[in-house]
């Protein structure tokens, strides 16, 4: 099952701690994450509604990353917060890497394009 807005359940989960967050809260901040002044059909009781039903049935697998630690109240489990800080901390060294071993050109040097 995936929903529209597991990223921002990610990042909103992943500030929040080991504490959790109540899903009428992650729903909150999604909604005024997505919903401004043009953009009007956004309905925050579906929003509620999507978010809760997927933490729920997400929280009873066991390789979830969400973790429910009181009624109506989630969490990110621990383990899977570290490997996102290494993937990502490995990603952003790859990426520096990849940028450094880019040949720089030359300014001094002159080349004559034909075509």
């Amino acid at each position: 099952m995936k929903n529209i807005y597991h990223r921002d359940i990610i990042e909103i989960l992943l500030e929040c701690g080991r504490e959790g967050l109540r899903i009428k809260n992650i729903a909150r901040r999604i909604y005024n994450k997505h919903a401004d002044f043009f953009v009007t059909d956004i309905d925050y009781s579906e929003i509620r509604d999507s978010i809760g039903y997927y933490l729920w049935e997400q929280s009873r697998h066991s390789e979830s990353p969400f973790l429910r630690t009181s009624y109506g109240t989630y969490a990110m489990k621990a383990d899977f917060a570290i490997q996102l800080d290494l993937f990502l901390d490995n990603a952003i060294r790859y990426e520096a890497h990849k940028e450094q071993a880019k040949p720089q050109p030359n300014p001094h040097h002159i080349q004559l394009e034909l075509f």
